[in-house]
């Protein structure tokens, strides 16, 4: 009953969230991507087949907004998920670990302003020499106090160039 509730709390929020509007008449914001910017940290990488490689996936959340850690078992939580190019041996993720807040009466565990996920990996042996693109999707899906906005899937790319 209490998680039933909760989505349709949710549901009047996401509804309400699409009320408010820029000085045009257009939603403010639309989806968590309005709010939640990522970037890769190195933007390539480098490395022969066989080597071990690692990369930032830097998260950026506006002021008064928050996205929910992975794993929060309420809400949607952060999610990076390989997409597209090579597939790295041995693939780990560490996401960050946020903190203890509360969301309509339920404990959560959120991110705000700046963090990162780390991820490692080691270069498949016999992958080409030259330059691969690895693409990834970021899953988030960001809250205020009064309002969640829809969950996004929001790209981002690392280089990798194979020696």
């Amino acid at each position: 009953m209490k998680r039933m509730t909760i989505l349709i709390v949710m549901m009047a929020l996401l509804v309400a969230g699409g009320a408010c509007a820029d000085k045009d008449g257009a939603p403010a914001f639309r989806a968590s991507v309005d709010v939640v910017k990522v970037s890769a940290v190195p933007g390539t990488v480098s490395a022969a087949a066989g080597e071990s490689i690692a990369f930032d996936i830097n998260l950026d959340i506006v002021k008064k907004w928050h996205i929910y850690a992975h794993g929060d078992s309420n809400f949607i939580g952060v999610d990076l998920e390989p997409e597209e190019g090579p597939a790295l041996d041995s693939f780990k993720i560490e996401y960050p670990h946020g903190h203890e807040g509360e969301f309509f009466g339920e404990k959560v565990v959120m991110i705000e302003g700046t963090d990162s996920i780390k991820a490692s990996g080691v270069v498949p042996a016999g992958l080409a020499k030259g330059d691969h693109i690895m693409k990834f999707s970021v899953t988030a899906q960001a809250c205020d106090n009064k309002t969640c906005l829809a969950p996004s899937y929001i790209p981002v790319s690392v280089k990798l160039t194979v020696k």
